[in-house]
C-alpha cells in the first residue's frame, strides 16, 4: 500500500475481505484513539461547565449563589488560558472531534456515510453511471478498499502517538499525526477510485475533497445519537453484504463483489493453459480499466504471443502502441484487426486508425479513415473532433467548424451514463472553435 498503492487496492479488489477489513481498522482506531486522539482530547477539548459547578442539595441560595460566581470564574479563566487549535481555534470541533472512546466510529462512519457519498460523488462529478446501480455494483468493493485505506493510512501514526505517549511531546506533535493520517488516508482514495472506477486524477482528487465532509456530518449525527441507533443500518448492511435477500427484493450487495473476485481467480487458473489466449486478453482489459497499464501490457502481449491474430489483443496492444508514439507498431496491430473484422467494436478500429494516421501527419491518409467512421458512427463525439482536426489541418475549415459543433450537440444530446466519455472530447471541440 505504501509503495505501490494503485497495485494494492486491485490486489484488495481481488482477495479482499469486509470482515478482515472492518476488524484491522476497529484494532488500528483502538491504538490511535488511545494514544493520539486522547493526548489532543486532554489539552484541545473545551471543557463544559459542568466540570466547575455543581449545584448543593441544600437549600442555601447564598451559598449556591457564590459558589456560582466562583464557579464562573474559574471556568473563563480555563476557557481563556486553555489551547486552541492553530488557525481554525474551535470551529475546528464543528467538523471534528477527539473523543478517544469513540474509537469505534471509523468503522460505522465510514461503511454508513462516507462510502455511500463518495459513490454519489463519482456519479456526480466522474459519470460513472446511476447512484443506484454504482452503489449495488461496486458499494462491497469501495469499502474494502476504504477501510484498508483507512487502516493503512493510521498504522504508523498511531505506532508513532503509542511510542511517544509517555514523553513530552508538544500538542502540535500529536495533531501533526492527527492531519497527516488523514492527508494519507485521502492520497490512498485517490488510487481506490482509480482502480475501482478508472477515474482520472483530476475526478479522484476532486471526490475526495468532498466527500471528507461526510465523516463530519457522521460525527455531528453521532452526537445526538447513541451507537446503538446506528445497529439497524448494520443489521441491514450484513444482510445485504453476506448474500441475503430482505422482502425478496433486496439482494446482497457483496454478491457483486463475490463475483468478481470469483470471475478473476477464474481468469488467473484459465492462464495456466498455454494456448487459452482469451483469459490473457480479459485479464488485460480488467488491468487498462483499473490503470494498470503495466499488467494489463504483460498479458496482453502474452495473449499476443499465443495466437498473433487474437483480435482483441492486437486492437489493445494497437492503442497503447498509438498512446505511445510507435505508430507503426500500432498499425501493424490495427491491420490485423481489420483483416478480420472490418466492423469490429462498432467500427472504432476505423477511429484509432485515422487518430494513428493523423498523429503520423498522413492527412489523406486520416481523412479517408476517419470520414468511413463517421458515415458508420455519425453520433460519437471523439470521431467527429478527430475528423475536424484532419480537416483543419488540411485547410477546410467550414466544414471542420461542422464537426465541432456536430461533436459539442452529439456530447449534449448524450445520455448521462456516456457524459464522462464525451466531456473531454467536447471541450477540446469549443477549444478548437475559439483558436
Amino acid at each position: 500500500m505504501y509503495f505501490a498503492p494503485a497495485s494494492a487496492m486491485s490486489d484488495i479488489m481481488d482477495t479482499g475481505s469486509w470482515l478482515f477489513a472492518a476488524a484491522v481498522v476497529l484494532l488500528v482506531s483502538v491504538l490511535f484513539f488511545g494514544a493520539v486522539n486522547a493526548k489532543l482530547n486532554a489539552v484541545y477539548r473545551i471543557p463544559a461547565f459542568s466540570e466547575y459547578f455543581v449545584p448543593s442539595e441544600t437549600a442555601d441560595d447564598e451559598l449556591d449563589d457564590t459558589s456560582y460566581k466562583n464557579a464562573a470564574a474559574a471556568y473563563g479563566e480555563a476557557m481563556k488560558n486553555r489551547p486552541m487549535i492553530p488557525v481554525v481555534g474551535d470551529r475546528f470541533f464543528q467538523f471534528f472531534s477527539f473523543d478517544p472512546s469513540r474509537f469505534y466510529q471509523p468503522v460505522l462512519l465510514l461503511s454508513i456515510f462516507y462510502v455511500p457519498a463518495t459513490i454519489l460523488l463519482m456519479c456526480v462529478f466522474g459519470g460513472v453511471g446511476s447512484f443506484g446501480l454504482i452503489f449495488r455494483r461496486d458499494y462491497a468493493t469501495l469499502a474494502v478498499c476504504t477501510l484498508s485505506a483507512w487502516a493503512a493510512a493510521h498504522v504508523p501514526f498511531a505506532i508513532a502517538g503509542v511510542l511517544l505517549y509517555q514523553t513530552a511531546a508538544a500538542p502540535l506533535v500529536y495533531l501533526s499525526l492527527w492531519a497527516g493520517s488523514g492527508l494519507l488516508f485521502g492520497i490512498f482514495m485517490i488510487f481506490a477510485l482509480r482502480t475501482v472506477f478508472g477515474a482520472g486524477y483530476g475526478t479522484a482528487i476532486l471526490v475526495v475533497s468532498v466527500a471528507w465532509l461526510s465523516l463530519s456530518l457522521g460525527v455531528y449525527v453521532s452526537r445526538f445519537a447513541s451507537p446503538w441507533a446506528f445497529s439497524p443500518f448494520i443489521l441491514f448492511y450484513a444482510v445485504i453484504y453476506f448474500g441475503g435477500f430482505l422482502g425478496g427484493e433486496v439482494r446482497g450487495f457483496g454478491n457483486a463483489f463475490r463475483q468478481k473476485q470469483n470471475f478473476k481467480r477464474f481468469l488467473n487458473n484459465a492462464t495456466v493453459n498455454p494456448r487459452d489466449a482469451d483469459a490473457h486478453v480479459q485479464l488485460g482489459i480488467i488491468y487498462l480499466q483499473r490503470r494498470q497499464e503495466s499488467k494489463a501490457i504483460e498479458h496482453l502481449n502474452k495473449a499476443f504471443e499465443i495466437d498473433k491474430t487474437e483480435i482483441d489483443a492486437n486492437f489493445e496492444l494497437g492503442k497503447i502502441a498509438r498512446q505511445k508514439g510507435d505508430l507503426q507498431k500500432a498499425l501493424d496491430h490495427f491491420s490485423v484487426v481489420v483483416e478480420q473484422d472490418d466492423k469490429y467494436s462498432l467500427s472504432e478500429i476505423w477511429r484509432e486508425i485515422g487518430v494513428t494516421y493523423l498523429n503520423a501527419n498522413m492527412l489523406d491518409e486520416a481523412k479517408e479513415t476517419l470520414e468511413k467512421y463517421v458515415d458508420r458512427r455519425s453520433a460519437d463525439v471523439q470521431g467527429l473532433y478527430y475528423f475536424g482536426k484532419v480537416l483543419k489541418a488540411k485547410g477546410e475549415t467550414e466544414r471542420a467548424r461542422e464537426m465541432f459543433e456536430q461533436a459539442i450537440a452529439s456530447a449534449k444530446a448524450s445520455p448521462d451514463f456516456r457524459r464522462r466519455s464525451t466531456k473531454q472530447w467536447s471541450r477540446l471541440s469549443e477549444r478548437e472553435l475559439k483558436s
